[in-house]
């Protein structure tokens, strides 16, 4: 179960970084949008993409989260994620995610994808690390 604080977190507009596992065990990490449903965060790939194939072999994943205006703020929730595959779900799911980060234009850039399968990815977080840390003393930058 999420703190309200990391609640909060997530649903600002960051950009999740998302560590999936190779068959030989090494993480791979790639940038995505998300959004926070309940207790869950989803994010959309492609069927055939190398992050959901990790996924289907090896569900364990660590996905990291930076607050958009401090760097010394984010949260780390490790888990296992599930692919839901339901393309047209994945695509009503990208609208809703697009639109975090680019308000009315999410309709028109979920219909310029390629008609490729996409699949939900759903973290199920088994464990939440939130730092809300500040920038060092003398330091002007947020990072």
């Amino acid at each position: 179960m999420l703190s309200d604080d990391e609640r909060r977190m997530l649903d600002l507009p960051g950009f999740a970084k998302l560590t999936t596992l190779n068959a030989s065990g090494a993480p791979q990490a790639t940038v995505r949008w998300f959004r926070r449903l309940d207790d869950h965060v989803t994010m959309i790939a492609p069927a055939s993409s190398i992050k959901a194939r990790h996924i289907a072999n090896d569900s364990r994943v660590v996905v990291v989260v930076d607050a958009p205006d401090n760097g010394y703020e984010y949260i780390e929730l490790r888990g296992h994620a599930e692919l839901v595959r339901d393309d047209a779900g994945a695509r009503e799911e990208l609208r809703h995610i697009a639109a975090r980060y680019i308000g009315a234009g999410a309709d028109a850039y979920a219909a310029s994808l390629s008609e490729d399968p996409r699949v939900i990815i759903v973290l199920h977080p088994e464990r939440v690390r939130y730092h809300q840390g500040r920038p060092p003393t003398g330091s002007s930058r947020a990072l």
